[in-house]
């Protein structure tokens, strides 16, 4: 059978295997990103290339500007120049004859990820985006999906990273390095190693997330020790001891890797000893990040899908990306965006292994360089869009309608309610939006128990501060507040909470020991503070100190105390508070604090103030629940893990000397008795034996104390030590103090940004 022989014309000539290619066709067919092409398809490419020239020291294209041109270096060499974070521009390599500029943004769109410029001078061809409409639809596909492109991509993250640790590296240079690189695509959830294998190589970070997990090899315990993210390192300290790895990293959202194997990297280090000073640096920052006090995050993806009901999720990703924005840049990306970036047309539509998703890869890539936080917003689908979005994820937001049916839509079904724990994936938080006219939430619980999610806010419809709330929960930015225990002395607290409000210091996360958890409380449940002065007067005048029994197991009944909860709370739940909020007592039988964040708020407010020898322990199983000022009085340091890291105020109402005795010695028990009996007698200086028991259990953490003063970000100590524990009518007074201090002390601070 005779061969058929195909005949190209390029302008005008007919061109065969013994015709000479022309500069242009030679140019484009020798270069690696058109080799997928058919030889039809290289005439096309090469009869669109026009020539420019340059002149040292001229640009060729800005970073962040929009384009989709791409460019070929035919003579000279060109520079590429990337500024991060408002740093100098850094050079991250040399663009010589026959290599392409500016291929990705060719088919993907979008702005430019480098400045480049000519090192000398130069001919380049520039190459228009309108040749991919002259090719046939499938030779488009294969540009996109080809090995090759996906290489140019990985390259190019890589040229972006290696800098920080290799220094400027020649062109011919990096390629010999990139020989000997492994690409590692992780999906959310997997794991690089183990912990306990033996080191394979060293590894970079190029895109994604990961979480280092270590485990406590006696108690079998997991904890998370860190978080890592593009352009940091992992695997040094395996490489330089050659023990086995001593944690597990896993992705938390899609991630891409560089593995540079064992020998490959004792090259590398025999070539570039700088490389080691670069790890040395990277250990000694990562174990200084490690003592930072606070968890805000300077960087971060944040997707919003919606439990069900699409119809709030635009509305919050937008009010979302706008609270964001006053900590950093921010950016809202739904597939209106992704076309109007000329990103991706259809994105609800594509396949999830269409070649144009490698568009949305790179873009992506490169919002995450000049923005700190990007909100995803899914489109209510189970489609390809929200399965990308969902892996892009640092962390995940479910919204839902706190009036609709609780059960999980299809989006949560199909993709969050996997088995995988919260260490190995990114952190998900329930959003309940409530009516505006929503005086306390309700049901909480039935949303969930049938999701995995790792928090719950709740928010008023169109509030705009409760919005800003979340923001600063989701950046670990959330501002604490921990209330001590003190007796009365704890209505200080209010006339603290009313100055804070003044000066606009926001309040995100609550909670407190003894009387400060039940201001705490009272405060979580939203109410104004006139309502609660009002019902802390009713509160008094029952009197729930006064209820004396036999005291064989505390010198008070509970009944009046227990009525006085329930007066502050009913059957509310801490998880149907407005704030996050939490109180914590002390388990009497184990000697262990307890922290109190699910169930009923008057038990645990009763648990956390059931002052030993005062008032009946509470029973919790088999266990024994007492004050928590037996432990932790002034739980500053509980509150940092509530709120993620973000800043603490700790407010203490407990003075440093408290009972003591106006004499040499204590007078006989009857001379005090009539003392307290008969009137008009001198009043004895000598303490009670209910301020004697008050007291006591706060000497217990005491020391503590001391601690949470020297770590919390804001410390006030209202001064209230001229009065008593159990002096509850002066109420109006403490108040009145509480606030006139703060005023003076907290003005001029602010939570850090």
């Amino acid at each position: 059978m005779a061969m058929s022989r195909v005949v190209l014309i390029y302008q005008g000539v007919p061109m065969t295997e013994t015709k000479t290619k022309t500069p242009e066709l030679e140019l484009i067919t020798n270069l690696d990103f058109f080799r997928p092409l058919s030889p039809e398809s290289l005439v096309s490419v090469a009869l669109a290339l026009t020539p420019i020239h340059l002149a040292a020291g001229d640009v060729l294209i800005h970073q962040g500007e929009q384009g989709d041109d791409m460019f070929v270096v035919s003579q000279g060499t060109l520079r590429a120049l990337v500024q991060r974070h408002g740093d100098d521009m850094v050079e991250v390599g040399l663009i010589g004859a026959g290599q392409p500029v500016g291929e990705i943004q060719f088919l993907g769109g979008g702005s430019r990820g480098a400045t480049v410029q000519a090192c000398s001078p130069c001919v380049v061809y520039r190459l228009p985006r309108t040749v991919l409409d002259d090719l046939p639809p499938d030779a488009v596909a294969v540009l996109s999906s080809s090995s090759i492109m996906r290489r140019r991509l990985h390259k190019t993250e890589l040229a972006l990273v290696m800098p920080a640790f290799f220094g400027h590296l020649e062109p011919e240079v990096m390629d010999k390095i990139e020989e000997d690189i492994e690409w590692i695509n992780l999906h959310r959830g997997q794991a690089l190693f183990q912990q306990g294998d033996p080191c394979d190589g060293w590894y970079l970070i190029l895109s994604g997330r990961i979480r280092v997990i270590m485990t406590d090899n006696a108690t079998g315990k997991n904890t998370a020790v860190g978080e890592l993210g593009r352009g940091e390192s992992l695997g040094e300290i395996a490489m330089i001891t050659g023990e086995g790895r001593t944690a597990a990293p896993y992705a938390i959202r899609d991630s891409l890797l560089a593995r540079f194997p064992v020998k490959a990297f004792e090259k590398i280090i025999d070539k570039h000893p700088r490389v080691l000073l670069s790890i040395c640096r990277t250990l000694l920052q990562r174990d200084k990040d490690a003592r930072k006090r606070s968890g805000a995050l300077s960087r971060l993806i944040i997707t919003v899908t919606p439990a069900g009901d699409y119809a709030l999720t635009s509305g919050f990703a937008s009010a979302l990306t706008q609270a964001l924005s006053g900590m950093g840049n921010a950016l809202h990306v739904n597939t209106r965006t992704l076309s109007q970036e000329r990103v991706l047309d259809g994105a609800d539509e594509l396949p999830l292994d269409h070649p144009n998703w490698l568009r949305f890869s790179a873009w992506i890539e490169e919002q995450q360089a000049r923005f700190n936080f990007i909100v995803l917003e899914t489109d209510g689908s189970t489609g390809a869009w929200t399965e990308r979005a969902l892996g892009q994820a640092d962390h995940v937001v479910v919204v839902a309608d706190a009036a609709a049916d609780p059960v999980p839509g299809e989006i949560e079904k199909r993709f969050l309610l996997d088995d995988t724990t919260e260490l190995h994936r990114s952190r998900r938080t329930l959003v309940l939006v409530h009516d505006e006219a929503t005086v306390l939430p309700s049901g909480t619980r039935r949303w969930l128990d049938p999701r995995r999610v790792d928090a719950h806010l709740h928010i008023l419809q169109g509030r705009s501060a409760d919005v800003e709330r979340v923001a600063r929960t989701l950046t670990g930015r959330a501002v604490g507040l921990t209330l001590g225990g003190g007796g009365a002395r704890g209505y200080a607290h209010f006339g603290v909470v009313k100055a804070l409000r003044e000066l606009g210091i926001p309040i995100d996360v609550i909670g407190g020991t003894s009387m400060g958890s039940i201001m705490a409380g009272q405060l979580a449940m939203g109410r104004t503070l006139e309502q609660l002065f009002e019902l802390n007067r009713k509160i008094i005048a029952l009197k729930p100190f006064s209820e004396y029994t036999v005291p064989m197991i505390a010198m008070l009944r509970t009944k009046r105390i227990e009525d006085a909860a329930k007066m502050s709370f009913g059957d509310t739940l801490i998880e149907d508070l407005w704030l996050p909020y939490f109180s914590v007592s002390s388990n009497l039988t184990t000697a262990e604090m307890v922290v109190h964040e699910t169930g009923s708020v008057w038990e645990a407010t009763r648990a956390s103030g059931s002052l030993p020898g005062i008032a009946v322990p509470v029973i919790s199983g088999s266990h024994l629940l007492v004050d928590g000022g037996l432990i932790n009085n002034l739980p500053g340091d509980v509150m940092r893990r509530k709120c993620g890291g973000g800043p603490v105020i700790a407010v203490n109402v407990s003075p440093q000397e408290d009972v003591g005795v106006g004499a040499d010695g204590f007078p006989s028990p009857w001379k005090v008795f009539w003392n307290r009996v008969l009137p008009f007698r001198r009043n004895l200086d000598v303490s009670s034996v209910l301020d004697i028991l008050m007291r006591t259990p706060m000497l217990a953490s005491a020391n503590r104390t001391d601690e949470v003063k020297r770590s919390v970000d804001l410390y006030l100590a209202p001064p209230i030590d001229d009065f008593g524990m159990l002096e509850f009518e002066k109420m109006d007074d403490l108040v009145e103090i509480g606030y006139v201090y703060t005023m003076a002390t907290a003005a001029g601070w602010s939570p850090p940004k």
